[in-house]
Formats: C-alpha cells, structure tokens, sequence
C-alpha cells in the first residue's frame, strides 16, 4: 500500500473513531453540565484538569517514543512494549503521590478529594490504553486504536448519562469512567498480544534506563503542555471557585471537542515522518508544508465561525444557564487554528530527534501561562484564564516555528495565508448578515468557505496529485 494511501485509510479510521467519541464525549459533558450542579461539575472540571496533569508522570513520553522508535524498527515491538509497561507501573505511583501532595496542600475538600482520586484512577488506566495504542500506530494499523476509541465511549455515554438522569451524583459518574476504561484496556491486551507483539517478560534494567533518558525530552514537553492546557482550571477552582470553572469549562469543551482534527492528522503521520527523516528528507519537506497549508486551512474558518456565533452555540447546547460562557469562547476560539498548526510543528520536533526542543519550548509556555494565569485570574476570573491560553498559544506558534525553521527546514507560510483569508471574510460576511438559525448558519457558511477555497485555488497541482494517491491507491 502506497504511504499517501496509508495516511489517508489510517487518518480515515482514527478520523471517524474521533468524531464518533468526540460526539459522544461532549453529550456526556453536555449533559453532566446540565444535570450536576454548577459547583459539581465545577468540582469534576478541576478533579479532570489535575488528573490530566499528573498522568503525565505516568507515561512521560514512553507512549510518543515507542511510536517513532518501533515504527523504524518493528522487530524490537515486544522489548520496548514489556520494558515500557513496567516503568508505567512505578510512575503510576509517583503520580498518584503527586496528586495527594497537591489535595492535601491546598486543603481541598473530602469530596473534591474523592472525585479527583476516582477521575486519577481512570487516567492512569487510559495511559496503560495509549501505550497498546502506540503500538498499533507504530505498525501504522490504526483500526485498532479507532474501534477501541468507539467502544470506549459507548460505553461510557451509555452509563455515564444513565446515572446522571438518575441523580446519583458526581462521584457514581466518575466511577463510569473507570469501568469503560477498564474493558477497553483488556481488549487492548487481547488484540496486541494476538496481532501484533509476542508475550515476553524481558525486562532488562540497562535498557530501562535508556528508555527513560530517551523518553523525557517527550515526557516533559507533554507535562509542561498539560501545564499550561489544565492549569487555568486549577487557579480558577482556588482563586474564585468551583462555579466559574464550570463557566469556563463549558468554553473549553467545545473547543477541546474540536482538537480531534489535529489529533487525528498528526497522529496518522507521525510514523511517516518519523520514517522520511530517515528515508526522505524531500518528502519530509513536502509533508510538513502540505500539512501546514491543509490544518491552516481547516482550523481559521472553524476559529472564525466559533467567534461570531459564541452566543448562539452556548445557548443551543447548554442553555442560558451557562450564557456568561460566550466572552470566554470567543477568546479561546481565536486560539483554535493555531492549535491546529502547533500540534503539527510539535509532532515535526519529535519526528526529527528534536524532542529536547520541544521540551524546551513547552517549557518556557507553561511557566508564562502561570504568570498570565495568576496575573489575569483574580480581576477578571474565567475571562483571564481564557485570555492567558490566546496568548500562551500565540507563544507557542513563534518558538515552535523558530525552532522547526532553525533546526532543520524553514517554510515561508505567509503567502499560503492570504487566500484562506480572503476566503473567511466571505464566510464571515455572510454570518455577519445572514440569519438562518444556528445549524442551517454553520452548514451553509461552510459551504461558502469551501467554495471560495475552490475559485481561488488554494489547492494546487500538488495537492490533488496527494489526493489522487490517496483515493487511488497509488504507490507512492
């Protein structure tokens, strides 16, 4: 199978995985918003946002590491897999540990306490996930990682709305997370062990360490990303407390609702970039510039379309319980299409052994969220958390962007911008002067922004030739 065809089949199926969870992710945080109090839901927001935070210990980037070095060289799978598994375990602990410090120091609540250790005990069980799912994108079979995703997250809308009509409570709801985690991992076990990896018990100490050193450049970037990605929720729930964090969450879920683009597209090129680094440094250029332009593309109308329909898209999914939300959507909404971009430039650091540069970069933006987090929060509350992660964002793209051009290939994008533009201020004058209802808006300025995409051609020769290889499996 050609490597254009490859993506494009394995893009497909982590693409509707992640639509269909993304969807039945935000139902259940549509409803939990709903059905839980403000300050309940407040409490499960902080208890997701620090989870996700310490679970990073747990993994520091052993995940995103096997991927790239099993994905070069597929005979070494069951080493990396038994000796990865093991390191997980003692980082479970120390995270676990990190997270009661934290509790204990704040002097949270009992039942703050027993919400984050529920929603603690099911993160620690997804990264044991992600690490099978690492190896089925490391052999670039991604249907695995897909259908697990979908079966995760039936599961869980199934049981987790159940008990929220019921009126069980916040803490029976974060025990749902836990039980669909629990059957999606052993079904991971089951399929890696009878497709891809041989049970080996293997573990050899002097490899370990090797793994962790090579490891950490990853495991800090995503610990300082999760920093700067969760932390506003942890000031927001100390300085002004559980009621704004559910504001600002509502917020941020639609957004995070959305990261599933980039998600889906780094991850299915991942591999391949790691390979071309070694194999093709022309195709390495071209996939990074081609990828650039399409998340650009994507991601600015979506930026744009969230900005102008704030307050209608609050009030269709969550009702005017949460209408002082739509100051905080608009100024995350601008950061979205630079997420896009900076998921790509951070996938490319790691795919060229620039790992200790994307830690570097992480670094330096997590410690500035903190600041703008803690300088904004207290006069201004969610809205301030909201304007720390615009400007963390923007940070970001400069040192990404500097560190991608200076470390291996510089991409004068700015002439790629000026047509996709052209094409929003169509969609947005439409919105703007238009009044059709929420849905029937977003379909049919959709529509507009893609059919100026095409008068304009934005996509060129090149483009289509990508796409022809994709839809007709040509060997590339």
């Amino acid at each position: 199978m050609g490597t254009a065809r490859r993506i494009g089949k394995n893009a497909l199926y982590l693409g509707t995985a992640e639509v269909i969870s993304r969807i039945l992710q935000f139902m259940v945080m549509l409803y939990a918003a709903r059905l839980l109090s403000q300050q309940s839901f407040g409490k499960f927001s902080f208890a997701v946002s620090l989870s996700f935070i310490a679970v990073i210990l747990a993994d520091l980037g052993i995940n995103t590491l096997i991927v790239r070095e099993i994905a070069r060289n597929k005979s070494l799978a069951s080493k990396y897999f038994v000796n990865a598994f093991s390191i997980k375990i003692l980082l479970s602990i120390i995270a676990f540990l990190v997270v009661a410090f934290v509790l204990n120091a704040l002097s949270y609540p009992p039942d703050t306490r027993e919400i984050v250790y529920v929603i603690w005990l099911f993160t620690i069980l997804s990264t044991f996930t992600e690490l099978f799912y690492s190896i089925f994108r490391a052999f670039e079979v991604m249907f695995y990682d897909a259908l697990l995703k979908i079966l995760r997250m039936v599961i869980l809308a199934i049981t987790s709305i159940y008990v929220l009509f019921k009126g069980y409570g916040v803490v029976v709801f974060g025990y749902t997370f836990i039980l669909a985690e629990i059957i999606v991992v052993l079904m991971a076990f089951l399929i890696a062990f009878t497709k891809f990896i041989k049970i080996k018990m293997e573990i050899d100490w002097p490899f370990i360490k090797i793994l962790l050193k090579s490891a950490l450049p990853f495991g800090m970037a995503f610990i300082f990303g999760s920093i700067y990605f969760f932390i506003g929720s942890i000031i927001l729930s100390k300085i002004k407390g559980d009621a704004e964090v559910a504001i600002f969450s509502a917020a941020y879920n639609i957004i995070l609702a959305l990261l599933f683009i980039p998600t889906v597209y780094t991850n299915a090129i991942y591999p391949v970039l790691s390979r071309y680094y070694h194999q093709s440094k022309p195709e390495l250029r071209l996939l990074y510039e081609r990828s650039f332009k399409y998340l650009y593309i994507i991601g600015i109308p979506v930026s744009i379309g969230i900005f102008m329909l704030s307050k209608d898209i609050l009030n269709f999914l969550y009702g005017a319980k949460y209408a002082a939300a739509a100051i905080a959507l608009q100024i995350i909404s601008l950061y979205l299409f630079l997420k896009f971009i900076n998921f790509l430039m951070g996938t490319v650091l790691s795919s060229i052994d620039q790992q200790n540069k994307r830690m570097l970069g992480q670094g330096v933006t997590a410690v500035l969220n903190v600041m703008l987090n803690l300088l904004l929060i207290p006069s201004i509350g969610f809205a301030g958390a909201a304007l720390a992660t615009l400007i963390t964002e923007i940070f970001l793209f400069v040192i990404y962007y500097m560190f991608v051009s200076r470390s291996w290939y510089y991409y004068n994008f700015i002439s790629m911008m000026v047509k996709p533009l052209i094409a929003v201020i169509f969609m947005s004058l439409f919105i703007n002067f238009t009044n059709l209802g929420l849905m029937a808006t977003i379909l049919a300025s959709g529509v507009i922004y893609f059919a100026a995409i095409f008068i304009l051609r934005i996509l060129d020769n090149e483009d289509y030739r990508i796409i022809n290889k994709i839809l007709k499996n040509e060997a590339q």
